[in-house]
């Protein structure tokens, strides 16, 4: 120990001059005034002067500095699978419990010289070794991963790592084994013998489909050991078969891929479940299943095509539309129109209102319906009216006189964005015949393309948008047909023309969600994932608030109800049910707001894992590997392989306890002893003083 200053030494001398000329002065005269003997005079002032100069001494705040020798042993991890895919194997309890005290006692074997740390792994690491095997994935590049981030250094000695070699989740890991640096030890678990069985490796399958339209299924199967056989594979729905086909197992091993298509006749999220019937011999069935969630669609919107008289700029937007999904088009002359506006999303107006005075009555149906619409103005449009219509376009045009006008990209449009490649091409389409006269935007209204005549760019807009709370836009002109052959011509194909047709058809159809009470939550959840579903509530002003109580009824499939209240979060609601088991379910969420009754509801599907059960032959090939590139061991999980273990661990010369010697300063104020001592001699002064009689 070193005592260590930042002080003058000078100092300490005038510390102990402090002390001695506080005794003296104290004690100097105690003699005459108390009658004590001269040595118990010097020894109350020895005590005083010893304790002032103390005093002083600590008051400088001097540093002691320590020398501190810390003794590390070696970090060995031991690293258990913890993965279901254990018990698809033919051991019995015994031999898995054997197994487990065999493992244990080389844990408490090693733990005399080194530091071990267990984990057991699976979808996750968890620290301790758990032989539930109840994990539902595999992941053991995870285990590396998570042994480097915590371990890696001079103090890592060796990872021992046990499992079957089976992995279905994260990435390869070889390479982050070989990152390490240190030498892995590999426990071979599990059964490598080649069964008879019949596998449904995967299914390939769309997420989203729309209502009445047929989706693609592509299966992947996997049979062995089962020449001469046959199996069917079925795509169930509701407790029928909805697609299938038989297949012949004419190889060994046999990997095959079979196309499907399904056709979806109900809308909502759909479960459809894919099968092979077993095939005698095969070692398990539970392979032979998987089960699919499809959210079928009933929302496609419907675009009314409604003109004062037929024309080809009609074909040219239906033809766009023909290969978007969930759009749907109907044409129809205003007068000849006997349907309902609002069954359409977006009406598509051609030379509406018009001069004649077709379809008043459908107009007006439109506006009171706040149906979004898409003007086409022309030589026959009735423009007195028109600026009845509120589209975000005012126009003062002479009747019967045109202008040829070619459109300009306008960059500062904010609605939407489009791709500079379609915006060239689209200024290189030929002109619109549009109404000549003086156009000016109105509130809320943008200019998607302006008007540019020969090469002279205007301010007047060619294609004008706005957003409100209808949503319209306005094409000001005629020979729209005309673009969508000039991009077949110019760019052998129709899809800018067809892209700027989509999106303001996209855009214009949107319809706005104004529910003040709204849920939110993933459609699919795996049976090992907690259950989520949040929630948001709107005041009047469309403010968020989470005042009042918020309460959610999750249902079954077989009507079992499950209360759940949702806690506060931010201005939110949050409510994290938990793991549920698998299944379809539904919920319902209600709370009070302002004396109003608001619900929500939706539904979820918890979906079985089994990507542990796809296959139930070990891979100790990858163990050996890995094993062999760190310059490790690959042991059996019998006792002999753990032997092996404890035995080269022992033999390793590198594995030693390493000593780290480093410095440690703290105040010397702060060691008790030093208290006392200051306590004894004031109390040895103080008795003293009271035992000749002073006080």
């Amino acid at each position: 120990m070193n005592i260590s200053t930042n002080y003058p030494l000078w100092l300490v001398p005038v510390c102990l001059l402090l002390g001695c000329g506080l005794a003296w002065l104290l004690y100097r005269r105690s003699v005459d005034r108390h009658g004590w003997d001269r040595r118990l005079a010097l020894l109350v002032a020895v005590f005083r002067a010893s304790a002032v100069s103390l005093i002083a001494f600590f008051l400088l705040q001097p540093m002691v500095k320590v020398q501190v020798e810390d003794i590390r042993k070696p970090v060995i991890v031991i690293a258990h699978d913890g993965s279901s895919s254990l018990l698809a194997t033919s051991d019995s309890a015994a031999l898995r419990e054997a197994y487990q005290q065999r493992l244990e006692a080389l844990s408490d074997q090693l733990s005399s010289k080194f530091e071990v740390r267990t984990f057991t792994y699976g979808q996750g690491v968890e620290e301790g070794l758990a032989f539930g095997q109840r994990q539902q994935l595999t992941d053991i590049d995870q285990v590396f991963r998570e042994v480097y981030d915590r371990f890696s250094g001079p103090d890592l000695g060796a990872v021992i790592v046990d499992g079957d070699g089976i992995w279905n989740r994260g990435s390869d890991p070889h390479f982050t084994a070989q990152r390490l640096g240190v030498p892995v030890y590999t426990i071979a678990m599990g059964d490598t013998t080649v069964r008879a069985d019949l596998v449904l490796k995967a299914v390939e399958h769309n997420r989203i489909t729309y209502l009445g339209n047929e989706f693609p299924l592509l299966v992947r199967i996997e049979a062995r050991h089962l020449t001469g056989k046959s199996t069917r594979l079925s795509v169930i729905q509701a407790g029928a078969e909805v697609a299938g086909k038989d297949i012949s197992i004419s190889g060994d091993p046999l990997f095959v891929e079979v196309p499907l298509l399904v056709k979806a006749t109900s809308a909502g999220l759909q479960r459809y479940s894919v099968s092979l019937r077993s095939v005698e011999g095969e070692t398990t069935e539970v392979n032979n299943t998987r089960t699919l969630l499809v959210e079928v669609l009933d929302d496609r919107k419907k675009v009314l095509l409604l003109a004062a008289a037929p024309h080809p700029d009609l074909a040219a937007i239906r033809n766009a539309l023909g290969g978007l999904d969930g759009f749907a088009t109907e044409i129809a002359l205003a007068d000849g129109f006997n349907g309902k506006v609002e069954d359409f999303d977006l009406v598509v107006l051609h030379q509406l209102p018009s001069t004649k005075g077709q379809g008043k009555n459908v107009l007006q149906q439109i506006r009171a319906k706040g149906i979004p619409v898409w003007y086409f103005i022309g030589t026959q449009t009735d423009f007195p009216a028109f600026e009845q219509e509120a589209a975000g376009l005012n126009v003062a045009a002479q009747r019967g006189r045109i202008t040829d006008a070619q459109a300009s990209s306008d960059p500062s449009f904010p609605l939407f964005t489009m791709d500079a490649a379609q915006l060239r091409s689209i200024e290189r389409f030929p002109p619109l015949q549009v109404p000549f006269g003086e156009y000016e935007l109105g509130k809320g209204a943008s200019s998607l393309f302006t008007q540019r005549v020969g090469v002279v760019k205007t301010a007047a807009p060619l294609i004008a948008v706005q957003q409100g709370e209808r949503r319209t836009a306005v094409t000001c002109g005629e020979g729209f047909w005309r673009w969508r052959l000039a991009d077949q011509q110019m760019n052998q194909g129709t899809a800018h023309f067809d892209g700027v047709v989509r999106k303001l058809v996209q855009f214009l159809a949107v319809k706005a969600d104004k529910q003040r009470f709204r849920t939110e939550c993933a459609q699919v959840f795996a049976e090992n994932e907690p259950v989520v579903i949040n929630a948001e509530l709107y005041n009047a002003s469309y403010e968020l608030v989470n005042e009042p109580e918020a309460k959610v009824i999750i249902t079954d499939e077989g009507g079992k109800d499950f209360p759940f209240v949702f806690s506060r979060v931010g201005s939110s609601y949050r409510l994290e049910a938990g793991q549920l088991p698998p299944g379809r379910y539904t919920f319902t969420a209600r709370t009070t707001f302002a004396g109003d009754n608001l619900t929500s509801s939706g539904g979820f599907n918890v979906q079985e894992l089994v990507a542990e059960q796809l296959t139930s032959t070990a891979d100790h090939g990858l163990w050996r590997d890995i094993a062999a590139r760190s310059s490790g061991l690959f042991v059996s999980a019998d006792e002999d392989g753990m032997d092996r273990i404890a035995a080269a661990m022992g033999d390793r010369k590198d594995l030693a306890a390493r000593s780290y010697a480093h410095s440690s300063f703290s105040d010397l104020i702060g060691l008790k002893w030093i208290f006392f001592v200051l306590l004894g001699l004031l109390t040895a002064e103080w008795g003293m003083r009271r035992w000749a009689g002073a006080y």
